[in-house]
């Protein structure tokens, strides 16, 4: 049995899913198109059975064709909706495929269900077809391409000498009939589930299929049955084939298995717990196990969905800032279990987000910190003590307290430092006790694609135009200079003269491309400005939103369109949604550690009141613009 560990999209049901939580896994699967479900308190049948309708597996999408196994080794059906899996022997580790992927109609979605876990093994792994691509050379690709995809899988005869070790239908069982002729009209007449249907001399009824590369023009790619071994009585003589018949080279064959094992994202099954996901987006594979294991599953058809009207923002006097967040359970970040900083490290370059639960830490030493990749020779030097917005109490020498924001304000997702030029390439959070304020990471390609979807316009003008950045430094001698929560110039620029702080604020031309003085009743704010893309390369940078205007209290802040044109109520409400929607929470316990990409993923912080303490190192650097 494998002991690697993986990372998976995970929801925490948190011992029964309510219809508030229904709803936030199926908008989860919707967007991010897989996820594993844990904590659900479904023990029975009858429970799953009561869940199915609001996750979108109800009797008007229900999938019901497929399922090969024959009932000599197991019976398919348990009860409206669900099925057992195909009996496949547990010594084998199953490459990944798509569900009924034998078929030209198959589920959209899939949902399956432990009842009961394998003693040791058995994990069920997603892999995304996009990584999958990503993973295989483009020659291999455009091949699969041009030609398809054949299967060919045949059904012995009941009375086959090789039968009892042959998994699969009879040709019998399969077809409902004992006449041959019969059998072979009806496998042709199911064209569904075959092109081509031939007798073999040995009495075995065959059966071709040829499907395109990809699910749809533009879609993701099939998954390309890998066979391991080669063509017998006891598998059917089943064969994996280009649409022209040809075979793979065993060098591309290996290419596949490679990229199937590079992209697997998985986590233990408890009983009760689902795997979800989107049939055309993910394969999914499963590992060898032993003892008893119940699975079953559920597959669905795509149902038009209505789209939900937009929900206003209305600022709510008199501070919009003050933004009230749901208190709704949300979907989890990737997470892994205990401190491998391989395994870590290998996740978060694949993922670019993992959130490590049950470290066992309760500090943060300097060579745990080099072992995570934020060690002093890594560490991104942001510029010094005075540098930033706000005031970072040192708990380490690399590791810093997390900006002291008031407490009230949801801190909508951004990029690390995207008010100058230089970012950090990588974040770590560490959380030392269980804490409040879910830390939440967003996808900047989840971001993309939702706005692209609805808003391309907007899409178009920020890549155009890029973002502006106008923030001011108040006087630290301003009576009202404790209702702002910035630094002051004087602290900023570490001088008490307001020609010296021009001076090194004009000359930090990474951090500010111009600035300016502002009198408010005979004290001076040093405004700054800096325009910084929206885009880097392919990746969408995270827009600030102001939610309320511009005032003393935070330094007469703006974030226009890099033309200097305001975001209109319309393209700031379509942004907050698109926040909204991206979201993947992480709930603090002690010894939690987050890890992110600063340019991949965007972070959050909500609302909270309780007691909350996390450190932040970040390391390497990034140029944009």
């Amino acid at each position: 049995m494998h002991e690697e560990r993986f990372s998976a999209r995970t929801f925490d049901a948190r011992g029964a899913l309510t219809p508030s939580r229904l709803a936030s896994v199926r908008a989860a699967l919707r967007a991010h198109g897989g996820l594993f479900v844990q904590h659900t308190g479904l023990t029975s049948v009858a429970a799953l059975q009561s869940v199915m309708p609001a996750l979108g597996f109800g009797e008007a999408t229900r999938f019901l064709p497929g399922g090969r196994a024959s009932g000599a080794w197991q019976e398919k059906w348990v009860a409206d909706g669900l099925r057992r899996l195909d009996y496949y022997p547990p010594e084998l580790y199953l490459l990944p495929n798509n569900e009924v992927q034998y078929r030209h109609q198959s589920p959209r979605w899939v949902l399956f269900a432990c009842l009961r876990p394998a003693e040791v093994g058995g994990r069920v792994f997603l892999h995304d077809a996009r990584a999958v691509e990503a993973a295989l050379p483009g020659a291999l690709v455009s091949k699969l391409e041009r030609h398809g995809l054949c299967i060919e899988t045949g059904f012995l005869d009941e009375a086959h000498p090789e039968k009892r070790a042959n998994y699969f239908q009879s040709w019998q069982e399969r077809f409902g009939t004992d006449v041959p002729d019969e059998a072979l009209a009806r496998a042709r007449a199911q064209r569904d589930d075959c092109d081509e249907a031939w007798w073999r001399d040995d009495g075995t009824l065959m059966t071709r299929i040829v499907l395109p590369a990809r699910w749809a023009p533009g879609g993701c790619l099939r998954f390309p049955r890998v066979a391991l071994d080669a063509p017998a009585a006891r598998n059917g003589f089943r064969r994996f084939l280009l649409g022209d018949g040809a075979s793979l080279s065993e060098a591309e064959n290996e290419q596949l298995r490679a990229a199937f094992l590079a992209t697997r994202e998985g986590a233990p099954l408890g009983a009760g717990d689902l795997v979800l996901f989107d049939n055309h987006r993910f394969g999914h594979s499963r590992e060898a196990f032993a003892g008893a294991r119940e699975l079953l599953v559920g597959m669905a058809v795509e149902a038009p969905e209505r789209p939900e009207p937009l929900a206003s923002f209305a600022p709510a006097p008199p501070n919009r800032y003050a933004l009230k967040l749901d208190s709704g359970e949300e979907l989890g970040a990737r997470t892994l279990e205990g401190l491998d900083f391989a395994c870590i490290a290998r996740e978060l370059q694949r993922h670019g987000a993992v959130h490590v639960r049950r470290t066992g830490l309760t500090a943060l030493d300097e060579a745990t910190l080099a072992r995570l990749g934020f060690g002093a020779d890594e560490a991104f030097a942001w510029g010094g003590a005075q540098c930033g917005r706000t005031h970072r109490r040192a708990l380490t020498k690399h590791l810093r307290a997390t900006d002291d924001y008031p407490r009230h304000l949801w801190l909508l997702p951004h990029n690390e430092v995207l008010y100058q030029r230089e970012l950090p390439a990588r974040l770590l959070f560490f959380s030392a006790a269980a804490c409040d304020g879910r830390t939440f990471v967003h996808a900047a390609t989840h971001l993309r694609a939702w706005l692209e979807a609805r808003a391309p316009a907007l899409v178009d003008a920020l890549r155009t135009h890029g973002i502006l950045i106008e923030m001011g430094f108040i006087d630290e001698r301003h009576p009202q200079r404790s209702e702002n929560y910035f630094r002051s110039w004087q602290e900023r620029f570490g001088t008490t003269s307001r020609e010296e702080a021009e001076a090194r604020c004009r000359a930090a031309t990474s951090q500010f491309d111009e600035c300016w003085w502002r009198e408010d009743d005979g004290c001076f704010t040093l405004m700054t400005r800096i325009r910084v893309p929206a885009f880097h390369g392919e990746t969408m940078l995270f827009p600030r939103i102001p939610l309320d205007p511009p005032s003393l209290r935070n330094g007469f802040r703006r974030y226009p369109k890099g033309n200097g044109e305001e975001f209109s109520d319309e393209e700031t409400n379509l942004l907050l949604h698109a926040f909204l929607a991206t979201r993947e929470g992480v709930r603090w316990e002690a010894g939690d550690l987050l890890l992110l990409d600063n340019l991949r993923y965007g972070h959050s912080r909500e609302p909270f009141e309780g007691p909350r303490a996390l450190g932040v190192a970040m390391a390497g650097k990034v140029r944009v613009g």
